[in-house]
């Protein structure tokens, strides 16, 4: 009887570890999952931030001497 007992004790054990081990398991790979997307999120940003920087800067190297002055002279603050 006494063996039953704890043959049962240890089974629960088992499944109590087992299903401990798999919320571990579970949580570990959603935090990777969230790591992944917010670095992928992130080089998305930096991949735009680079492409309007490169228009911007082609879209200066197109104007003439005297309309970039000009559009200096819009953001310079003593006029």
């Amino acid at each position: 009887m006494l063996t039953g007992v704890i043959t049962r004790i240890k089974g629960y054990a088992l499944a109590a570890a087992g299903a401990l081990l798999f919320l571990a398991f579970a949580y570990l790979r959603a935090r990777q999952d969230g790591k992944n997307a917010a670095m992928i999120e992130q080089a998305r940003k930096r991949a735009d931030a680079a492409r309007q920087k490169k228009e911007s800067d082609d879209e200066v190297d197109r104007m003439c001497a005297d309309r970039r002055r000009d559009e200096l002279g819009r953001w310079m603050r003593d006029r």
